[in-house]
């Protein structure tokens, strides 16, 4: 059973399972938070991602292996309401998930 009324996340609807006690997330409500983004070796890249505030936290997993992998992306900017630049380390093309905190 879900009880869609428990629990909010931004302006939309956290259903909660109650039998589990689990979030099940809305995808839209995870898609405004996380995404992927390919580096492009030490050069930054932009992401372009309207819920980026100043405050934001912005932590990166790796996806998947592209050329030599370094050490963890880094935000080399962030522009609140628009988005952030990363970057990586020399010959790294890899895909990295991340995900926006606050």
């Amino acid at each position: 059973m879900v009880d869609t009324t428990v629990s909010r996340s931004q302006d939309t609807v956290t259903p909660i399972n109650t039998t589990t006690g689990q979030l099940s997330p809305t995808e839209t409500t995870l898609n405004r938070f996380l995404g992927t983004v390919t580096l492009n070796e030490a050069t930054p890249v932009t992401v372009a991602n309207a819920n980026v505030t100043a405050n934001s936290i912005i932590t990166f997993t790796l996806k998947t292996v592209g050329g030599t992998v370094g050490a963890q992306p880094v935000v080399a900017t962030i522009t609140p309401g628009t988005g952030f630049t990363c970057k990586g380390t020399a010959s790294d093309t890899s895909v990295y998930n991340y995900s926006v905190v606050g």
